[in-house]
């Protein structure tokens, strides 16, 4: 039964902005980070004391890798042959300076065979190790640049979609033709062992709490903010997504099941390049994305950028039926028949613009800055028919709502790089970040009873909701390389974030007719939060063995204030995060590995942030300022085959989970139930789970990548004061099958399937997957492409749950604009060839945390 719908807003008032927010109190913070700094470079210096009294004991041959204009060549494949036969001994892939090292020769003579990516291959001159003054022996090589060059455009090899490596998994964004004209969370979806829920949250082979690093930068945002970042992010700006299930101590403890660092593109080849990319996307509503990225390199400098926007409209249809009681000893006696309609619209500009100067061969500074500017905004009408204990008939809410959520994000990172002499790196990278979201809501509500009169005046709710978060951080980086095979890497970092939340909330009195203030829901919440770090690392070869031990200690100092509520609180731990790896390579095709991770995952800024978001009358969205932090131990055993398929198996045991709930309250003199979305600290989950992936390129013209994960997840704890005990085993997996043909033809299939499992404790969600379709060709003499993507032709996707605890049990359907047909043009002009620099902020783990509102798709 329907009853006509109210949209009319009666006139308002804009309630009075917050006062300024006083500074920060960096300062006060800096003195506690000295005993962390004096304890890592003491380390340092006994460690190299100690070592360098053991002599090397074995041959070592270890140079660089340049190309003709003196550059260093990133991943050059450096072949170890035997002088005899000219047969493999060892390979080894130089690193982004240009760095390859073979350890533990035996005397000999052996050759050195390189290639690399648009280069020439290399077929070095003898090389003699045999007396005591020839074990150390350094081998520098320069590579001819290929002149194969059409229409002003370089030609490269094509990049596999996949590369399973021994500590990570890399998908290059560009390798498949139905990445094109997708947001980066939908890259995200399509990844190995990556699930994505409706409302954006991201799992890693079944576990929740992974970061989402971009440029090895964390962003600061929370679940629901990062979601909607990651939506307007256009997947052409991406180069590569590295997943990182185990990462080691280097990085910042925080991410229960890993880190997922998405990689932008860049470039410092000699010389102007770059590259626009526009998406026209065919749905029930219309989408737009464009990009383009740039970069000029002229002598010692080099200046680079990319800009973004996207012009985003959908829509969420949500149908809800709750069944709702006091407690468990009573019947249900209320149920409720929902429908909302959502329609959101984003206009997101993104922006990144650095210069590196190389003042000489061993010293890099940089300077960057990049930033979003979004406009978003989510409209949805909902109707809530609400039914007594007898299944009849008794209110109907009719609401519609707005909220506004624009937002300015601003970052500045300043790194140097210094390689110093005896093979040592020091790297020092300083950020400043801000965001600031001056958000605004609205919720107009009309209840009525079954035959349509007015139950009670109308509910209309108005909010001002702005939000400030500046975030601090600085790292220091230093790396050495010892003898008897070893290598030393130690750092330190300390970050401060303050956060400032005002809701001033204001209801309509319909007695006076005008709008007063709503003291029992504004708030002003204001968290700092000073995180201190220092990490010590040491890799060992020994024979065919890699050991590599890494501890890392992160102090946590957090001050929490409602200041309307006078409510505070105050947190101070130390935490210590011990690493540890095991690889064994019994040859070029096997490699075994074992590895050992305590992690940590702390609550989101918002997530701790008391305020209600109202959703309608009955349903609002709020934060928990007592979550504490889930800590978690990870093992995993791993066996790769020729690079070309992983297998690992792995267990997971987390303390203090934190989960989202939906509780179930009434309020005093209402008949009906209100739902609470939170967050709250569960028990425990423990998690082993079996994960395969296999990759290859099948002919000249197929390449295949298959990935699946079977895994059980085991939830104990409580919720609203239920105990739960729940147990699954669940599966899921996705698929890529790339064609490559002559004329510049190419096609691809793709999909993927996530069966039943629990999203975070109670809430069960169903089966669902995918597939998409897409072609291309290359146009214009190969300086552009323009490709086709049928994205869910059979709109397979929809997301169903199920939670049913003491006082509810709640079931939804979820439906958006996923089915569409996306067509792209890709123009490169200038030069083009390997990647820039890699630049990774200080600020990494402290982004991560920052949410921002979404709810769409």
């Amino acid at each position: 039964m329907r009853i006509g719908l109210v949209t009319d807003r009666l006139p308002y008032h804009t309630p009075r902005r917050p006062a300024a927010v006083q500074g920060s109190q960096l300062m006060r913070n800096i003195r506690k980070t000295i005993w962390i700094i004096v304890f890592s470079f003491v380390a340092i210096l006994v460690t190299g004391l100690c070592t360098s009294l053991h002599a090397q004991q074995t041959g070592v041959i270890s140079g660089m890798v340049r190309s003709s204009d003196k550059k260093p060549v990133d991943a050059a494949t450096v072949s170890l042959l035997k002088i005899k036969d000219s047969s493999l001994i060892k390979i080894s892939v130089t690193s982004k300076a240009g760095i390859y090292e073979f350890l533990r020769l035996k005397k000999g003579s052996y050759l050195l065979q390189v290639t690399a990516v648009g280069h020439s291959k290399y077929l070095s001159d003898p090389i003699v190790l045999g007396t005591d003054s020839s074990r150390e022996t350094t081998a520098d090589i320069g590579l001819q640049q290929l002149p194969v060059v059409i229409g002003g455009v370089t030609v490269l090899a094509r990049k596999p979609l996949v590369e399973n490596k021994i500590d990570r998994t890399v998908v290059n964004v560009d390798a498949s033709t139905t990445n094109t004209g997708l947001s980066a969370l939908e890259i995200l979806e399509k990844s190995p062992g990556v699930t994505v829920d409706n409302d954006g949250n991201v799992s890693l082979k079944g576990k929740q709490g992974v970061v989402i690093l971009i440029d090895g930068k964390q962003t600061y945002l929370n679940a629901k903010d990062l979601a909607n970042y990651l939506r307007n992010m256009p997947s052409n700006q991406l180069d590569q997504v590295e997943i990182m299930t185990q990462p080691p101590a280097k990085y910042d403890a925080t991410g229960n099941s890993g880190v997922i660092n998405l990689v932008t593109k860049k470039s410092k080849n000699v010389g102007f390049s770059g590259t626009a990319t526009t998406s026209a996307i065919i749905a029930k509503y219309f989408k737009n994305t464009n990009s383009l990225t740039f970069n000029w390199r002229n002598g010692k400098t080099n200046f680079y950028g990319n800009y973004g926007y996207s012009w985003w409209e959908g829509f969420n249809d949500i149908h809800t039926n709750k069944s709702l009681r006091q407690d468990a000893a009573t019947p249900f006696n209320r149920y409720v028949e929902q429908y909302t309609f959502g329609r959101y619209s984003d206009r997101a500009h993104t922006f990144r613009a650095g210069v590196d100067y190389f003042a000489d061969k061993k010293t890099t500074l940089g300077i960057s800055v990049n930033g979003t500017v979004d406009k978003g905004s989510f409209t949805s009408v909902s109707q809530a028919n609400i039914f007594d204990s007898l299944h009849h008939f008794v209110q109907v809410n009719d609401a519609n709502s707005q909220t506004r959520s624009p937002q300015t994000n601003l970052g500045f990172n300043l790194d140097l790089q210094r390689k110093m002499s005896g093979d040592k790196e020091l790297s020092v990278d300083a950020d400043y970040i801000f965001y600031n979201t001056p958000g605004t809501s609205y919720t107009n509500n009309y209840l009525y009873n079954s035959d349509k009169t007015p139950s009670e005046e109308p509910y209309l709710l108005d909010g001002q909701l702005p939000s400030r978060i500046d975030i601090y951080s600085l790292r220091s980086d230093y790396k050495q390389s010892l003898k008897g095979n070893a290598t030393l890497e130690a750092g330190v970092k300390s970050s401060y974030v303050r956060t400032d939340n005002n809701a001033v909330y204001t209801l309509f009195d319909n007695s006076l007719q005008k709008w007063t203030p709503d003291t029992t829901i504004s708030n002003h919440f204001i968290y700092k939060e000073n995180i201190n770090a220092a990490y010590l690392s040491l890799r060992k070869q020994i024979k065919k063995l890699t050991a590599q031990i890494g501890l890392r200690a992160e102090q946590t100092v957090s001050d929490g204030d409602q200041t309307v509520k006078k409510i505070a609180f105050h947190k101070n731990y130390l935490q210590v995060f011990p690493t540890a790896y095991f690889s064994y390579q019994r040859n070029d095709n096997n490699i075994f590995g074992l590895s050992y991770g305590r992690r940590v995952e702390r609550p989101g800024y918002q997530d701790l942030n008391p305020f209600q978001s109202q959703l309608d009358r009955y349903t609002y969205d709020q934060g928990n300022p007592n979550l504490q932090p889930q800590f978690s131990h990870n093992f995993e055993l791993s066996y790769n085959f020729k690079g070309q398929l992983n297998v690992t198996a792995n267990y997971t045991v987390t303390t203090d989970i934190i989960s989202g709930v939906l509780l179930t309250v009434k309020q005093p003199g209402d008949s009906n139930y209100t739902t609470i979305n939170t967050s709250q600290n569960l028990a425990s989950l423990k998690t082993i789970g079996l994960s395969v992936n296999y990759s290859r390129q099948i002919t000249k013209w197929w390449s295949l990548n298959v990935f699946g994960n079977l895994y059980n997840n085991h939830y104990i704890g409580s919720i609203d004061g239920q105990a739960i005990d729940l147990n699954l085993t669940s599966f899921n997996g996705n698929f890529s099958s790339q064609f490559n043909f002559s004329g510049g033809w190419s096609g691809e299939i793709s999909g993927f399937y996530n069966a039943k499992s629990y999203d975070g404790g109670a809430v069960l969600s169903y089966g669902r997957g995918m597939f998409s379709l897409g072609g291309g060709k290359k146009i214009w003499k190969d300086k552009a492409a323009i490709k086709l993507n049928l994205r869910d032709p059979f709109y397979l996707m929809n997301y169903h749950t199920d939670s049913e605890l003491d006082k509810s049990h709640t079931q939804a359907k979820y439906v958006w604009d996923n089915r569409r047909i996306i067509l792209t043009l890709v123009y490169r002009f200038g030069r083009s060839g390997n990647s820039g620099p890699e630049h990774k902020s200080s600020a990494g783990d402290e982004q991560s945390r920052v949410k921002s509102g979404g709810g769409n798709n």
